[in-house]
């Protein structure tokens, strides 16, 4: 335990206490005055804290004839102790010493840092407080030591200051005087150390920094600078220090604007943040501000830390982030973000003062058509030149943003009537029909609009734009290059298109999915050896429900690819069973979705090999749009196909942008007469002409034809008389199950 007041005792027991400064005689008195001041003037002139250390050591021993003085200091471990001024010491015993661990045994110095006391020690040749160390006493003839501890400022045992005597003897009163003030000199000198280590450090980290710092006075008058400062605001220190700190400041700041900083810095300690700072030339930047009171002992500012950077650069860069963050890169206009950031903003504005808007939703048609014929940076420009005229149909006030790909939205403020917004959209249309010039090459593409309008049709953006959205592809399916607005009836059918893509999903587990076959009759003869497989569901609640109310919404959640399967399967099943028991060659024909040959690789071919049937067993029905757009995955499933016979038919042929050169490429076996050609079929009609057309040319290329939809006995005779070769319709048959169908093929 420390005790307040050090003692210590020989091997007598005698006690010795902090001595006396007036138990000593004059002429001791004097000696110790001039030992101090010689010290303190090296201390108050700045000498090197070892140097003074050494020479306390070497006043030491003038004093103490017969003696050495040495300083061991601890590591910063506080472990280990090593010696840090020995002057007179020989090398050989500063090495055994240094390491010297603190410790009963550990001698003079390892005492007194080890108890924080002072250690006098008569004989070391027989003294146990030095029995570790014993053989270093024998060595350098050390035969009394008498150590004090040295502290630091906070009275913290740092190490040992110690004289070291060549004969046995205890220290005088005049002597331990000496020691207590050699060891608090030497306490001072090292405290020294780090004050004058912590000044250099900071006065390098003034002069050094790349951030201008400026010390005002508690009146703001500038009274020292660094190198910062002149290189980012041009003064120098004659023409700034004794100036006010505004010297450095642009005059855009009001007086109010400062008095809330001084007064910040004097309620809270600290001030931070962006000033625009005014150069020498006069150039104004933005700069980063901290302003920092010290204040003294009673609490008065005596000074300001004033620190800034230019922040120019920083601004520029976040620009550059904030606009890639907000706009889009290839148009310029507002990106996802920022129309989302806008139209929340607008509503409430809207909202606020009591008036309306309407929101545009706009997808450009056949884009990726010319990507796909003109190559993306085509695209690119088109994208570019469709941003230009859609802002150009619109107010300032108003909001063109894109979404992404060919989609773009719009916000027209303070429309309130959707006859105003008609006539945007309008005038929108007729812009993007103009054709586009694009470097050497010409495009053209039209738009289908959707929009609604807050607050009639909703009060929150997730709504409109879904409300929009739906607008839109209510537009696409009115044929594209149009307009539509979003009713209450849009959102019906959305609702029953989420809950019917929910139901879907258990439909085909549920075994609520089944097959009709609807007869294909050969006209010539009326014999029937070919089916078409008719997807049905039967829905627990809504009972029968039509391809025509699911297979898009199956398309768009990739069910279609399940459920495609199933059917084959079942068409498969089936087929093979009527071929056994009717006729040999008989096939059924499954339409395939163009979603099935492009989500993945279909088995069909090795299902009909594993079944043992011939390819010709199935017809694929596929529409003339996947052959538009030639993916790889098609082409790979067509030739397949085709080397295994399985037959390919042109569904609803006509309806489309039909093409001579995919009939030429691919091997197609049947075209089928969409059902739109037949129904209005007689002797005189245009439909006649064309449908003998597609039979003429269909034959010349070695294609068979089946007419869809015939719904009469006229129809039929007129198709027969032009040599079509099949015809499918309610005039046949309707579709029918399968026991059904068999009673037909039985007759």
């Amino acid at each position: 335990m420390r005790k307040n007041i050090p003692v210590n005792k020989d091997l007598s027991g005698q006690i010795f206490a902090p001595t006396n400064y007036f138990d000593l005689t004059n002429t001791e008195q004097g000696r110790i005055l001039q030992f101090q001041q010689e010290i303190l003037q090296l201390v108050v002139l700045g000498n090197d804290y070892k140097e003074i250390c050494e020479k306390v050591c070497l006043l030491m021993e003038q004093l103490l004839d017969n003696a050495v003085a040495s300083v061991m200091l601890l590591d910063k471990e506080k472990q280990c102790m090593n010696v840090f001024a020995a002057p007179s010491v020989p090398e050989a015993c500063i090495v055994q010493l240094n390491g010297l661990r603190p410790g009963p045994g550990a001698g003079s110095c390892g005492n007194a840092v080890f108890h924080q006391e002072p250690v006098f020690v008569e004989s070391t040749l027989d003294d146990p407080r030095w029995q570790n160390i014993r053989q270093l006493a024998i060595d350098f003839n050390i035969l009394s030591c008498w150590s004090m501890p040295v502290r630091s400022k906070g009275g913290e045992c740092i190490g040992s200051f110690a004289l070291s005597s060549f004969e046995h003897r205890l220290p005088s009163t005049f002597h331990r005087k000496l020691l207590e003030i050699g060891s608090f000199i030497i306490g001072i000198a090292l405290e020294q150390k780090k004050v004058n280590e912590q000044l250099y450090l900071s006065s390098k980290v003034f002069e050094n920094s790349t951030e201008a710092i400026m010390i005002a006075d508690a009146n703001k008058i500038i009274i020292s600078i660094n190198k910062a400062l002149y290189k980012i605001t041009g003064y120098v220190d004659e023409e700034i220090v004794g100036k006010s700190v505004t010297i450095v400041t642009s005059i855009r700041h009001g007086s109010n604007f400062f008095q809330k900083i001084w007064q910040s810095v004097k309620q809270h300690n600290h001030w931070y943040g962006e000033i625009w700072n005014r150069h020498k030339q006069g150039r104004e930047y933005p700069a980063w501000f901290n302003i920092i009171p010290v204040r003294s002992k009673d609490g008065r500012i005596s000074y300001y830390l004033i620190n800034f950077s230019d922040i120019t650069s920083k601004k520029k860069s976040d620009e550059i982030i904030w606009r890639q963050a907000n706009y889009d890169s290839l148009t310029g206009l507002p990106n996802r973000n920022m129309f989302y950031d806008r139209l929340n903003h607008d509503i409430k504005n809207a909202a606020r003062i009591g008036a309306g808007l309407a929101v545009l939703f706009i997808d450009l048609d056949r884009f990726k058509e010319v990507n796909d014929s003109l190559g993306h940076s085509v695209g690119d420009a088109l994208l570019a030149e469709a941003a230009k005229r859609l802002s150009s149909c619109v107010r300032e006030t108003d909001t063109v943003a894109r979404l992404g790909g060919d989609e773009f939205t719009i916000i027209l403020n303070g429309i309130s009537e959707q006859r105003s917004a008609e006539k945007i959209m309008q005038m929108i249309l007729m812009e993007l029909a103009k054709p586009f010039h694009l470097n050497t090459k010409q495009a053209y593409v039209s738009a289908s609009i959707g929009a609604t309008f807050f607050p009639d049709d909703a009060n929150n953006v997730e709504i409109l734009m879904k409300n929009a959205d739906q607008a839109m592809y209510a537009a696409k399916n009115n044929g594209r290059n149009c307009w539509s607005c979003f009713t209450s009836n849009m959102r019906a059918a959305t609702e029953i298109r989420s809950r019917t893509a929910y139901e879907l999903r258990s439909a085909l587990r549920d075994q609520q999915l089944y097959l009709l076959y609807q007869p294909i009759v050969e006209l010539a003869t009326g014999n029937v050896y070919k089916a078409e497989a008719l997807i049905r569901w039967q829905h627990p609640e809504r009972g029968t429900v039509y391809p025509g109310e699911f297979i898009s919404i199956a398309e768009e959640t990739n069910l279609i690819t399940d459920i495609g399967d199933w059917v084959f399967k079942q068409a498969v099943n089936q087929v093979a069973l009527w071929q056994t028991n009717f006729n040999a060659g008989f096939q059924i024909s499954i339409n395939k979705s163009p979603k099935q040959f492009i989500s993945k690789m279909s088995d069909w071919v090795n299902h009909l090999n594993e079944r043992g049937l011939d390819g010709q067993s199935i017809i694929v029905e596929i529409t003339e749009n996947l052959l538009l757009d030639v993916h790889e995955l098609v082409v790979k499933q067509l030739l397949s196909y085709r080397d295994a016979g399985v037959q390919v038919a042109i569904d609803d042929f006509g309806t489309g942008y039909s093409s001579l050169s995919y009939l030429k490429k691919f091997d197609i076996d049947y075209l089928k007469i969409d059902r739109s050609f037949i129904s209005n079929l007689d002797s005189k009609s245009n439909d006649r002409i064309l449908c003998e057309a597609v039979i003429t040319m269909a034959h010349r290329l070695g294609m068979k034809v089946i007419a869809e939809g015939v719904e009469t006995d006229l129809q039929k005779e007129l198709l027969t008389s032009m040599g079509c070769d099949f015809g499918q319709g309610n005039f046949f048959s309707k579709p029918m199950t399968a026991d059904k169908f068999e009673t037909l093929l039985l007759q």
